[in-house]
C-alpha cells in the first residue's frame, strides 16, 4: 500500500550504491589485471561479480523515470530540460575532460581513424572505458517519451517480454552487416541500446507493478538473499567454465531481476545498521558521481601510487581508497559554481516508514 506522505523509496538508494559498488569493483580489478599483468582467483571473482552493476544500473535509471511519470505525469519540456542537466551535461563534461587527460599526458590522437569515426565513438561513450553507459542512457531516453505513454500494468508484461526478445537476439543473434561502414562500426558497439534494452524496460515494469514487488521483495526477503547468493555460485561455476561473462548476457534477464528484490528485501536488514545504512545512503545519492570521477582516481592511482600497492592482499584497501578518493572528489566538484551541471548527486529526503508496505 501508498505511503500516503511521501513518494519517496529509501531502498533506491541501497540499489545505487550496490550497483556503483559493483562498477568500481570492475574496474579496480581490471587494473589489477594490468598490474599483475593477469587475474587471479582473488581479484577475477571481483571482476566477474562486479558484472551486475551496469544492468543494475539501467534498471534504475528506467525505474525511476517511468515511476515518476506513473506519479505526476509527463511534461516533455521538463524532461528535456532535466535530463540535459543531469545526464546530458555531465557526458559532455567527462567525455571532453578524459579526452584532454588522454590526449595531455597519454599523448593520444582520437582524431587518427577520422572525424566520422571520433564522432560515433565520442556519442557512443567511448572517449573513456566507462562512459558508453551514458550513451546507453541517452538513446533509452530518445525512446522514452513514446514509451511513458504505456500506463497498463498488461500492456508492460508484454513490453518485459518483447524486450527480452529483441534484447537476446541482438547480444547473441543478431551480426551486423551494413553496406555502410560508419552504421556497421556503430552497431557493432556494445553501446547499442537494443543490447541493454531489457534492463531498461524490466525497470519500467517494477514502477508500474512496484506494489507487488515490494510487498513479494518484504515476504521472501531470506529466500531471495539465499538465491542471490546462489546466483553468485552460479556465476563462478559459469566464469570458471566459460571464461568471462558480460554484464548484458542473457541470463542477467533471470538474475538481475531476482538480485533487484532481494535488494528491496534486504534494506530491512541494513536499515536497522544506522551506521551501514548511512554509508550506503550517501554511496546511493553520490553513485552518479562516484560513476564520473572513479575512472580518473584510478588513472591517478596508477600513475602516481608505489607499484607496491598492488598487491591481491591490498585490493580490498586500494578499492576502499579509490572509492573513499571519488567521493572526496565529488564533494570538492559540488564546491564549485554551476556543480549540478558537471555531477548529478539527487536530495536526500527524511521520511519516516509506515509499518505498511508502500507504493513509493
Amino acid at each position: 500500500m501508498k505511503n500516503q506522505k511521501s513518494n519517496y523509496i529509501e531502498e533506491i538508494h541501497l540499489i545505487r550504491a550496490v550497483a556503483c559498488l559493483l562498477v568500481v569493483l570492475v574496474h579496480v580489478s581490471a587494473t589489477y589485471y594490468y598490474q599483475q599483468d593477469g587475474y587471479n582467483d582473488i581479484t577475477f571473482f571481483f571482476n566477474q561479480i562486479g558484472r551486475f552493476g551496469t544492468p543494475l544500473f539501467a534498471v534504475i535509471s528506467g525505474f525511476l523515470l517511468f515511476y515518476h511519470v506513473r506519479q505526476k505525469g509527463f511534461q516533455l519540456n521538463k524532461f528535456v530540460t532535466s535530463r540535459f542537466v543531469k545526464v546530458g551535461s555531465p557526458f559532455l563534461f567527462w567525455s571532453i575532460f578524459y579526452i584532454f587527460l588522454l590526449v595531455l599526458l597519454e599523448g593520444a590522437t582520437p582524431l587518427d581513424e577520422g572525424k566520422k569515426i571520433f564522432t560515433i565513438d565520442f556519442l557512443l561513450g567511448n572517449s573513456y572505458v566507462h562512459l558508453y553507459f551514458m550513451s546507453i542512457v541517452f538513446q533509452f531516453y530518445l525512446l522514452f517519451p513514446l514509451l511513458q505513454k504505456i500506463r497498463s500494468n498488461q500492456l508492460w508484461t508484454v513490453l518485459l517480454f518483447v524486450s527480452l526478445v529483441i534484447n537476446y537476439y541482438f547480444v547473441e543473434l543478431f551480426t551486423p552487416s551494413f553496406n555502410n561502414e560508419l552504421i556497421q562500426y556503430a552497431f557493432s558497439q556494445r553501446a547499442l541500446f537494443l543490447n541493454w534494452i531489457f534492463f531498461f524496460i524490466y525497470g519500467g515494469f517494477a514502477a508500474y507493478n512496484w506494489e507487488k514487488i515490494y510487498s513479494l521483495s518484504k515476504k521472501i526477503k531470506l529466500v531471495s538473499l539465499i538465491a542471490s547468493i546462489f546466483i553468485i555460485v552460479l556465476t563462478v561455476y559459469e566464469y570458471n567454465a566459460n571464461g568471462s561473462v558480460s554484464s548484458n548476457r542473457p541470463l542477467n534477464f533471470i538474475y538481475i531481476p531476482v538480485i533487484f528484490v532481494t535488494l528491496i528485501g534486504t534494506y530491512d536488514y541494513i536499515s536497522k545498521l544506522n551506521l551501514l545504512k548511512q554509508a550506503f545512503t550517501k554511496v546511493g545519492q553520490l553513485s552518479m558521481g562516484i560513476y564520473l570521477v572513479h575512472m580518473f582516481i584510478i588513472y591517478l592511482f596508477v600513475h602516481y601510487m608505489p607499484d607496491s600497492i598492488w598487491t591481491t592482499l591490498n585490493f580490498p584497501f586500494v578499492f576502499l581508497a579509490i572509492l573513499l578518493a571519488s567521493i572526496l572528489f565529488v564533494r570538492v566538484i559540488q564546491l564549485l559554481p554551476y556543480d549540478q551541471y558537471l555531477v548529478t548527486v539527487p536530495k536526500l529526503k527524511n521520511t519516516k516508514r509506515n509499518n505498511i508496505p508502500r507504493s513509493a
